[in-house]
C-alpha cells in the first residue's frame, strides 16, 4: 500500500517534524500544539443543542452510505479546508468508524440517542446471554465503517488523512454490552464471566484494527490516530474509560494483560485517560508498550489541578510522551512551569486565529527558555 503525504494543510512539513521530534523525545522550536477554534470546550463536555432521535441516527447512517453522503463529505472537506489556515499542528483528517455507540453496535446492540449522542443499549441482562456474544466482521456497523474508510481513502487522495475510528478497549466493550454499574458489581460477583467477555472484546479490537489497517495507508510514514495525533508507523490510540470507576488492582487483574497484548500489535500505542482516571496512570507507565498518555480535563468532573500535575510530571519522568488535552490556555500557563517541552503535546482551544497565533508564539518562547 502506497504511503501518502498530506498536502491540504500549509506548512504541514513543519508540523510533521514537530510530531516526529515529540515521539523521539526531542524538541524543535516548540512542542506540537492542536488548537480548536472554540471559546471553550464546554460545548464538547455538555452540549445544550437538542437533536431529534430520528434525525441524529439518520444523519449518522447517511454519513456512512456512499449513495447518500456526497453532500456530507463535501461539507466535511470544506471544514478541513477552512481550518487549514490555523497555524497549529493538527493534521487534516476525516474519521471512519468509532464513537460512543460503536463498541456495542458492532456486537449487534441497538443504537439509541442519549443526551444528544448515539449510544448502544446493553444486551447482556443476564450472564447466560453472554455465551452467544461474538464479534461478527459482517456486522452492518463494521461494514459501514470499512466502506467509508475505503471511500475516504479514494476521495482524499492524500490531501487529508483517514483516521480509523477504532473500538474502545476491552473494559469499555464489556461496559457497553453489560452496562457500567452491573459490570462494576460483576467484577466481584462474576469475575470469570468478565474475564471471558473482556477476552472477546480484545479479539474484536484486534480484528477490527487489522481490517482497517488493510484499507488506510500510512501518511508521511505514520498514522493519524483518534484525537488528531500523528504517530510514526502503524499507531493506535486506546481508551479504557470504564476503568475510571475501578481500582488499580482490578485493572491489573482484569484488563491490563489484554491491553498489553493489544499494544504489541502496533508500532506506537498511546492511551487516552480522563483526569478522573489518573489513579491508573502508574499502571500504564509500567507497560513498556505504552509510548504515550493523554490526560483529558473534564471540567467540573476533574480533580483539582494540584492532584493531576504530579501525574503529568510522572509521565515525562518515566520517559513517556504526554498529551495535555482540554485545558484552557490559562490553565496550561499554570501547568507549563512543571513540565518539560520535550515529550509534550498540547491540545487546547482559542476563539480567534489571532489568539491562536499569539498563543503559539508564547509556547515557542517558553520552549526556548526551557531548552
Amino acid at each position: 500500500m502506497k504511503a501518502r503525504s498530506l498536502n491540504l494543510k500549509p506548512h504541514w512539513a513543519d508540523s510533521l517534524a514537530r510530531w516526529q521530534a515529540f515521539w523521539a523525545g526531542e524538541l524543535l522550536d516548540r512542542p506540537p500544539v492542536l488548537i480548536h477554534r472554540l471559546a471553550s470546550f464546554e460545548s464538547d463536555i455538555s452540549s445544550t443543542e437538542t437533536v431529534a432521535t430520528n434525525t441524529l441516527l439518520a444523519r449518522d447512517l447517511a454519513y456512512y452510505d456512499p449513495t447518500q453522503n456526497a453532500q456530507l463529505l463535501d461539507q466535511a472537506e470544506r471544514s478541513l479546508l477552512a481550518r487549514a489556515e490555523m497555524p497549529d499542528d493538527m493534521p487534516p483528517a476525516l474519521v471512519a468508524g468509532g464513537g460512543v455507540h460503536f463498541a456495542g453496535a458492532v456486537f449487534g446492540a441497538k443504537v439509541q440517542v442519549t443526551a444528544n449522542m448515539l449510544a448502544a443499549e446493553p444486551i447482556i441482562h443476564d450472564w447466560t446471554e453472554a455465551s452467544s456474544i461474538r464479534y461478527d466482521p459482517q456486522n452492518p456497523w463494521v461494514q459501514r465503517a470499512l466502506r467509508l474508510a475505503r471511500q475516504l481513502v479514494e476521495r482524499g487522495q492524500g490531501r487529508y488523512a483517514v483516521t480509523a475510528g477504532l473500538l474502545e478497549g476491552p473494559s469499555d466493550i464489556c461496559a457497553a454490552l453489560r452496562g457500567i454499574t452491573p459490570l462494576a458489581e460483576d467484577l466481584y460477583a462474576y469475575p470469570s464471566e468478565v474475564h471471558q467477555l473482556a477476552a472477546i472484546g480484545a479479539e474484536a479490537w484486534s480484528a477490527y484494527l487489522h481490517a482497517m489497517q488493510g484499507i488506510v495507508p500510512l501518511y508521511d510514514g505514520g498514522t493519524v490516530t483518534q484525537w488528531s495525533i500523528w504517530a510514526p508507523g502503524r499507531a493506535a490510540a486506546f481508551q479504557e474509560d470504564f476503568c475510571t470507576v475501578i481500582s488499580p488492582r482490578q485493572y491489573r487483574e482484569f484488563f491490563q494483560p489484554l491491553d498489553r497484548d493489544l499494544a504489541r500489535q502496533v508500532d506506537v500505542f498511546w492511551v487516552h485517560v480522563h483526569a478522573g482516571e489518573v489513579h491508573l496512570v502508574d499502571e500504564l507507565l509500567t507497560m513498556e508498550q505504552v509510548r504515550g498518555v493523554q490526560i483529558v480535563n473534564d471540567g467540573m468532573a476533574s480533580p483539582p489541578l494540584s492532584r493531576v500535575l504530579p501525574v503529568m510530571q510522572s509521565v515525562q519522568e518515566r520517559g513517556k510522551c504526554l498529551i495535555v488535552r482540554k485545558y484552557s490556555p490559562g490553565e496550561i500557563r499554570e501547568i507549563l512551569p512543571h513540565l518539560a517541552p520535550r515529550r509534550l503535546a498540547i491540545d487546547t482551544y482559542c476563539a480567534t486565529l489571532g489568539q491562536a497565533s499569539a498563543w503559539l508564539g508564547e509556547i515557542e518562547r517558553w520552549s526556548g527558555q526551557r531548552r
